[in-house]
């Protein structure tokens, strides 16, 4: 990624962020017919995946063989869809809460074995610990 992207990326991601925040209420007058938990979920399992594919893709760009990361980007991305299975609640929400710290874990330890570009790491920090708010509030609140 050019130096250029960096404003892009940044706001793209505090945006994707948001949707946790506006899927906090059990219902929202503007989407009524949308249950606002099965939408926090969908969300938090389709994001999670993407979060799981940007770890794959990481690893694939190195020289080194991180064959930890390559089985845990498949297994995160798996146990995200699979909340989608099981019934919808503090369960659920609880799931993909440890997936997104997995997932920060797992980039944790790639960005320690290569830090180059450190705004990125204090980028997805914030981002992760505004998600990780927002589940537990949803989580109160279901």
């Amino acid at each position: 990624m050019t130096p250029s992207f960096r404003p892009l990326t940044q706001a793209l991601t505090y945006a994707g962020a948001l949707p946790f925040f506006l899927l906090l209420p059990p219902t929202l007058p503007v989407l009524a017919p949308v249950d606002a938990l099965h939408g926090f979920l969908t969300y938090g399992a389709v994001i999670a995946a993407f979060m799981a594919g940007t770890l794959w893709g990481i690893v694939q760009g190195r020289d080194t063989a991180a064959i930890g990361h390559l089985i845990a980007s498949n297994v995160l991305a798996l146990a995200a869809w699979g909340t989608l299975l099981i019934e919808p609640g503090r369960g659920a929400l609880a799931i993909q809460l440890a997936i997104f710290v997995a997932l920060l874990a797992s980039d944790y330890r790639l960005a320690t074995a290569h830090l180059e570009k450190p705004w990125y790491w204090r980028l997805r920090t914030r981002v992760t610990a505004l998600v990780c708010i927002a589940y537990g509030a949803k989580i109160i609140l279901v």
